[in-house]
């Protein structure tokens, strides 16, 4: 008995997810931000798994074979990631798995060869909070779950005069980060808006 409510719980929640969902697509010729799967996005507060190969510019971070963190791929050679997550570790500590929706496995695995980490970073109150990583080999870009974001160019005067992003705008968030607040980490990449 027990379940089979189960499993009807389960039926009724995919049914009231899949019933509010937006699916968000791209041209895949676009030179940055784009995977070849369309990308599926609900409003619920937690995230969700997200669809393989439809993030190809995150990266799991990790130290000897351990998840740390998420990152951006920038370009073929270089990924940014938060400083608090790698100022502890020389860059040869560092892999990254690109190409994946797992935290520990990519279908293409680098080592850092640099960090570079912003030079007003306060660990203390994690104001500035960046880092670069150079890649030891170039990523192949032209594989298709693996490529650049795209990040729009901003200044401090369009920063000055505006909120960014505007009002009404959706953002989404994607890494391996908890769900919940002393949570376990998902071994798969989740995604929320």
């Amino acid at each position: 008995m027990t379940n089979t409510l189960l499993l009807w719980i389960i039926i009724l929640l995919d049914i009231v997810r899949s019933s509010h969902q937006t699916i968000y697509s791209c041209n895949v010729n676009a030179s940055c931000g784009c995977s070849t799967s369309s990308t599926i996005v609900t409003r619920i507060v937690g995230g969700e798994e997200a669809n393989i190969a439809s993030w190809g510019w995150v990266v799991s971070i990790a130290i000897n074979n351990t998840y740390l963190c998420s990152g951006s791929i920038l370009s073929s050679s270089w990924v940014i990631t938060a400083a608090h997550c790698v100022e502890d570790f020389n860059a040869s500590q560092i892999t990254i798995y690109a190409g994946s929706n797992f935290s520990w496995y990519g279908s293409q695995t680098q080592i850092v060869s640099y960090v570079t980490i912003h030079p007003e970073y306060n660990s203390t109150t994690h104001t500035n909070d960046i880092a670069l990583l150079l890649l030891s080999s170039p990523l192949i870009m032209t594989n298709y779950d693996v490529s650049a974001i795209c990040l729009k160019f901003i200044n401090s005067k369009v920063l000055a005069n505006l909120e960014w992003p505007p009002p009404d705008t959706t953002v989404v968030t994607v890494g391996w980060g908890r769900l919940y607040e002393n949570g376990l980490l998902p071994t798969n990449l989740q995604q929320v808006t």
